[in-house]
């Protein structure tokens, strides 16, 4: 059952969709919003949140006190490439940052349709390279939410072409994984239209003209879901059974599943998209990101798919015998 204040906030976006519709909306009014949600943020303490020179303006580095120097994560924020920005995710970077010890970057990007694909990824890939500069000794951490997490799971992707082992993990929530215009005709894009009230199925389509401009949706820096995923690292996925989503990221864990990468999924009932946002008030979220805290120590350690680094049980036949 869901907890009390997820019940609460369900009747409130219930009664905002009842007053408002379900969208998609103006551009401008979904980027007032979104500019609206970012002051929800309070402070947390044991953590510094600073914007960080160097990239594009208003990317933020989230330092708990005590900070570990041998893993460093980089979180993408959501928003259908069209909306959204470093601060509306600070909360899930503070608890992600006090949890693992770990710096958190909030990269900010350029957003659609002004600035279509590949700038983004450029943005996203830049901002990583960054942290590598700022952190040499540091492992890599790739996380995002929503169209930031297809975002990571791109990102991921162009590392490992380009050679690059320094990533030790994808955190991925309720991704868009698959941008072609007929994945929004079918699946969960249709089943759940009622039970998602964040998302609204017309928007998918806008999402794929605004960020692609005409370009191919069957890429796989567009479609993660789609591509070679081979010799990616771990990936920790977490998607709502009640949200638009839901096939994407089934989609894209069966396609690692099936390349050989370890993957660990988390399917939660009721919730809404995205839901791990509003960590530190709904119990649910805040539960969630600390399951990926749990994930990412286990990665920092050792405990996930690399049994070299396993201690104890019988090396030899003449241990066992």
């Amino acid at each position: 059952m869901p907890s009390k204040t997820h019940d609460l906030l369900a009747t409130m976006f219930r009664e905002t969709r009842e007053k408002w519709g379900a969208g998609p909306f103006p551009l401008e009014g979904e980027r007032a919003a979104s500019r609206a949600y970012e002051d929800a943020y309070r402070p947390v303490p044991g953590v510094t949140d600073e914007e960080i020179d160097g990239l594009v303006p208003g990317a933020r580095l989230m330092t708990p006190d005590d900070a570990r120097d041998d893993v460093v994560i980089v979180f993408v924020h959501g928003g259908g490439f069209r909306v959204g920005s470093a601060k509306a995710v600070r909360g899930i970077g503070a608890q992600l940052a006090l949890g693992t010890r770990a710096r958190v970057l909030l990269p900010e990007y350029r957003l659609a349709p002004e600035h279509p694909y590949p700038a983004a990824l450029d943005d996203c890939e830049a901002a990583f390279q960054h942290a590598l500069s700022l952190f040499p000794e540091a492992g890599m951490v790739v996380g995002g939410e929503s169209a930031g997490a297809n975002l990571a799971a791109a990102l991921l992707l162009r590392r490992r072409d380009a050679g690059d082992a320094r990533a030790l993990a994808g955190v991925l929530y309720a991704g868009v994984f698959d941008l072609r215009p007929e994945n929004y005709a079918r699946g969960s894009w249709v089943a759940n239209a009622e039970t998602d009230l964040i998302l609204s199925p017309a928007g998918g389509p806008i999402m794929t003209a605004d960020y692609l401009a005409g370009q191919t949706p069957d890429d796989g820096y567009v479609s993660p879901a789609l591509a070679d995923l081979r010799g990616l690292p771990p990936l920790f996925v977490q998607v709502s059974s009640a949200e638009l989503l839901l096939d994407d990221s089934l989609a894209l864990v069966t396609n690692a599943a099936r390349a050989g990468v370890h993957v660990e999924l988390e399917v939660w009932p009721h919730v809404q998209h995205v839901w791990q946002a509003a960590t530190g008030f709904l119990p649910e979220a805040t539960e969630a990101v600390d399951r990926t805290v749990a994930f990412i120590q286990r990665v920092a350690e050792g405990r996930v798919v690399d049994g070299a680094a396993l201690s104890g049980g019988p090396a030899s036949f003449e241990e066992v015998m």
